[in-house]
């Protein structure tokens, strides 16, 4: 029984993981987007012009759920008690940064400049928002259900 448990959590966990993958892979599809756009703006050329060969479509892919993938793992540090949850969010915060910021610059080609590092960090915190801006509005109606519940028993 102990060992179904272990698997059934294992599974658990593969299908989170799959998940968070499968978000990774949206968003980095619109930052793409958003992307090809921008520079089809600089290039002022029609969007029916736009290329992208399948290799850099693939790339992106592959990175992309790499970036939920770490996301979902870094979330680990949540379940660390010892730790407030400002703890937790600074820590979280900084471990995902280095995460993003190795990814964006591998599908930079390594490229480095001040503006696209700081393009990297905004695209970074816009992401970060949108990910545990939601993690963290639905640990807000956990807890509020939690309250509610103890008010009907108390």
């Amino acid at each position: 029984n102990k060992k179904l448990k272990g698997e059934t959590r294992l599974m658990k966990r593969l299908k989170t993981l799959l998940h968070s993958g499968l978000i990774g892979i949206s968003i980095g599809m619109i930052c793409l987007a958003v992307n090809v756009l921008l520079s089809l703006n600089n290039q002022r050329i029609g969007i029916e012009k736009a290329q992208l060969s399948f290799i850099s479509f693939l790339i992106w892919l592959v990175v992309s759920f790499l970036i939920g993938l770490s996301f979902n793992l870094s979330s680990w540090i949540f379940d660390n008690d010892k730790w407030s949850l400002r703890e937790q969010i600074i820590i979280n915060f900084f471990v995902c940064f280095v995460a993003w910021i190795l990814f964006y610059f591998l599908l930079n080609d390594l490229s480095y400049t001040w503006q696209s590092f700081g393009i990297a960090v905004l695209n970074f915190v816009v992401v970060y928002v949108i990910a545990y801006g939601r993690y963290l509005y639905n640990l807000w109606l956990d807890i509020k259900h939690i309250n509610e519940q103890l008010k009907k028993k108390g």
